[in-house]
């Protein structure tokens, strides 16, 4: 899955497709409105991997399924979630939302 924010500025994503691809096309689906998009990518190659880099107009906290084809054939599949935090490492998907007051300590009494 591939993670990225809502900034409209150039953002990359790497991948590693089936085959190459001189001028792919990357197509985007909104998972949750179903609404589709196709996003101008430029290719770079990095090593075994494919980089390509577009403008995404994405939504915060939304999932997305996109394609990347040649032509008519579809080279990859994946997933782009987007969001705004930035310690991806220390992501928390209830980040500002509300928790209950009640606490428990789950402490066991055994006689």
């Amino acid at each position: 899955m591939q993670i990225l924010t809502t900034s409209t500025s150039n953002q990359s994503i790497k991948i590693s497709p089936r085959k190459d691809a001189t001028s792919p096309t990357l197509i985007l689906k909104n998972k949750s409105t179903r609404n589709t998009s196709t996003v101008s990518v430029t290719k770079d190659t990095e090593g075994d991997f494919m980089k390509l880099t577009g403008e995404f107009s994405l939504k915060e906290g939304e999932q997305y399924s996109f394609t990347v084809k040649d032509n008519s054939d579809i080279i990859y599949r994946g997933l782009i979630f987007c969001t705004e935090q930035t310690e991806l490492d220390k992501y928390f998907i209830n980040k500002d939302e509300y928790v209950s007051e009640n606490s428990y300590d789950n402490d066991f009494v055994f006689i």
